[in-house]
């Protein structure tokens, strides 16, 4: 699926791209196929409009920086199964954009702020003998001047998650939408009711 309009993004080889409007996305899963599924990604787009640097943990498929249309300084993306990419610039302007195809723990993360952190699809898996959701994640979602996170109510591993991560915030949630995403192959998947939230100012 590719986004259309403003949140156009090319399929094609990394090698070949100088702007990171047009970096590979990978391959979509089967459920977040349908053209409703990106909505999350556009809500997320607009929630750090903000930011000067955005850090993805996950996106395989459909990464944020495809949707961005505002001029961020740097957008970082971190998926095992993102195919790896950089650019100078994003949407025709200065901007450093890394996808890094590593599991969050293999990588050294140390965004400059303010950064705007979004998880999207929040299904975090252990990683070696570490925890599902680790030190470094907790660090960056307490660091984050937006937090934006999207996950399916009907999931119990993202359940189990949110709370650790609602945590690392001293004020709630600025914005707390429920979504019924009217797509079959969400539903069958369990993962039409969803649950999308912001924390931090705009």
């Amino acid at each position: 699926m590719k986004p259309a309009g403003p949140y156009a993004s090319a399929f094609a080889k990394a090698s070949a791209v100088l702007d990171g409007a047009a970096a590979p996305a990978g391959v979509l899963l089967p459920h977040l196929a349908g053209p409703a599924a990106a909505l999350r990604q556009v809500l997320a787009a607009h929630s750090v409009r903000g930011c000067a640097h955005i850090v993805e943990i996950g996106g395989a498929g459909l990464p944020i920086t495809g949707f961005l249309t505002h001029r961020p300084d740097s957008v970082t993306v971190v998926d095992p199964k993102i195919p790896a990419f950089s650019a100078g610039s994003l949407n025709g302007h200065p901007c450093r954009v890394r996808h890094l195809a590593a599991k969050l723990q293999e990588v050294d993360l140390d965004p400059q702020t303010p950064f705007g952190l979004v998880l999207l699809g929040l299904s975090l898996k252990p990683f070696g003998g570490g925890e599902a959701v680790p030190p470094v994640l907790l660090d960056l979602a307490r660091r984050a001047a937006r937090l934006v996170i999207d996950y399916a109510l009907d999931l119990d591993r993202a359940q189990g998650q949110i709370a650790a991560l609602a945590a690392t915030r001293t004020a709630p949630a600025t914005i707390d939408l429920a979504l019924t995403i009217a797509d079959p192959a969400l539903h069958e998947a369990g993962f039409g009711r969803r649950r999308f939230l912001v924390y931090g100012t705009a």
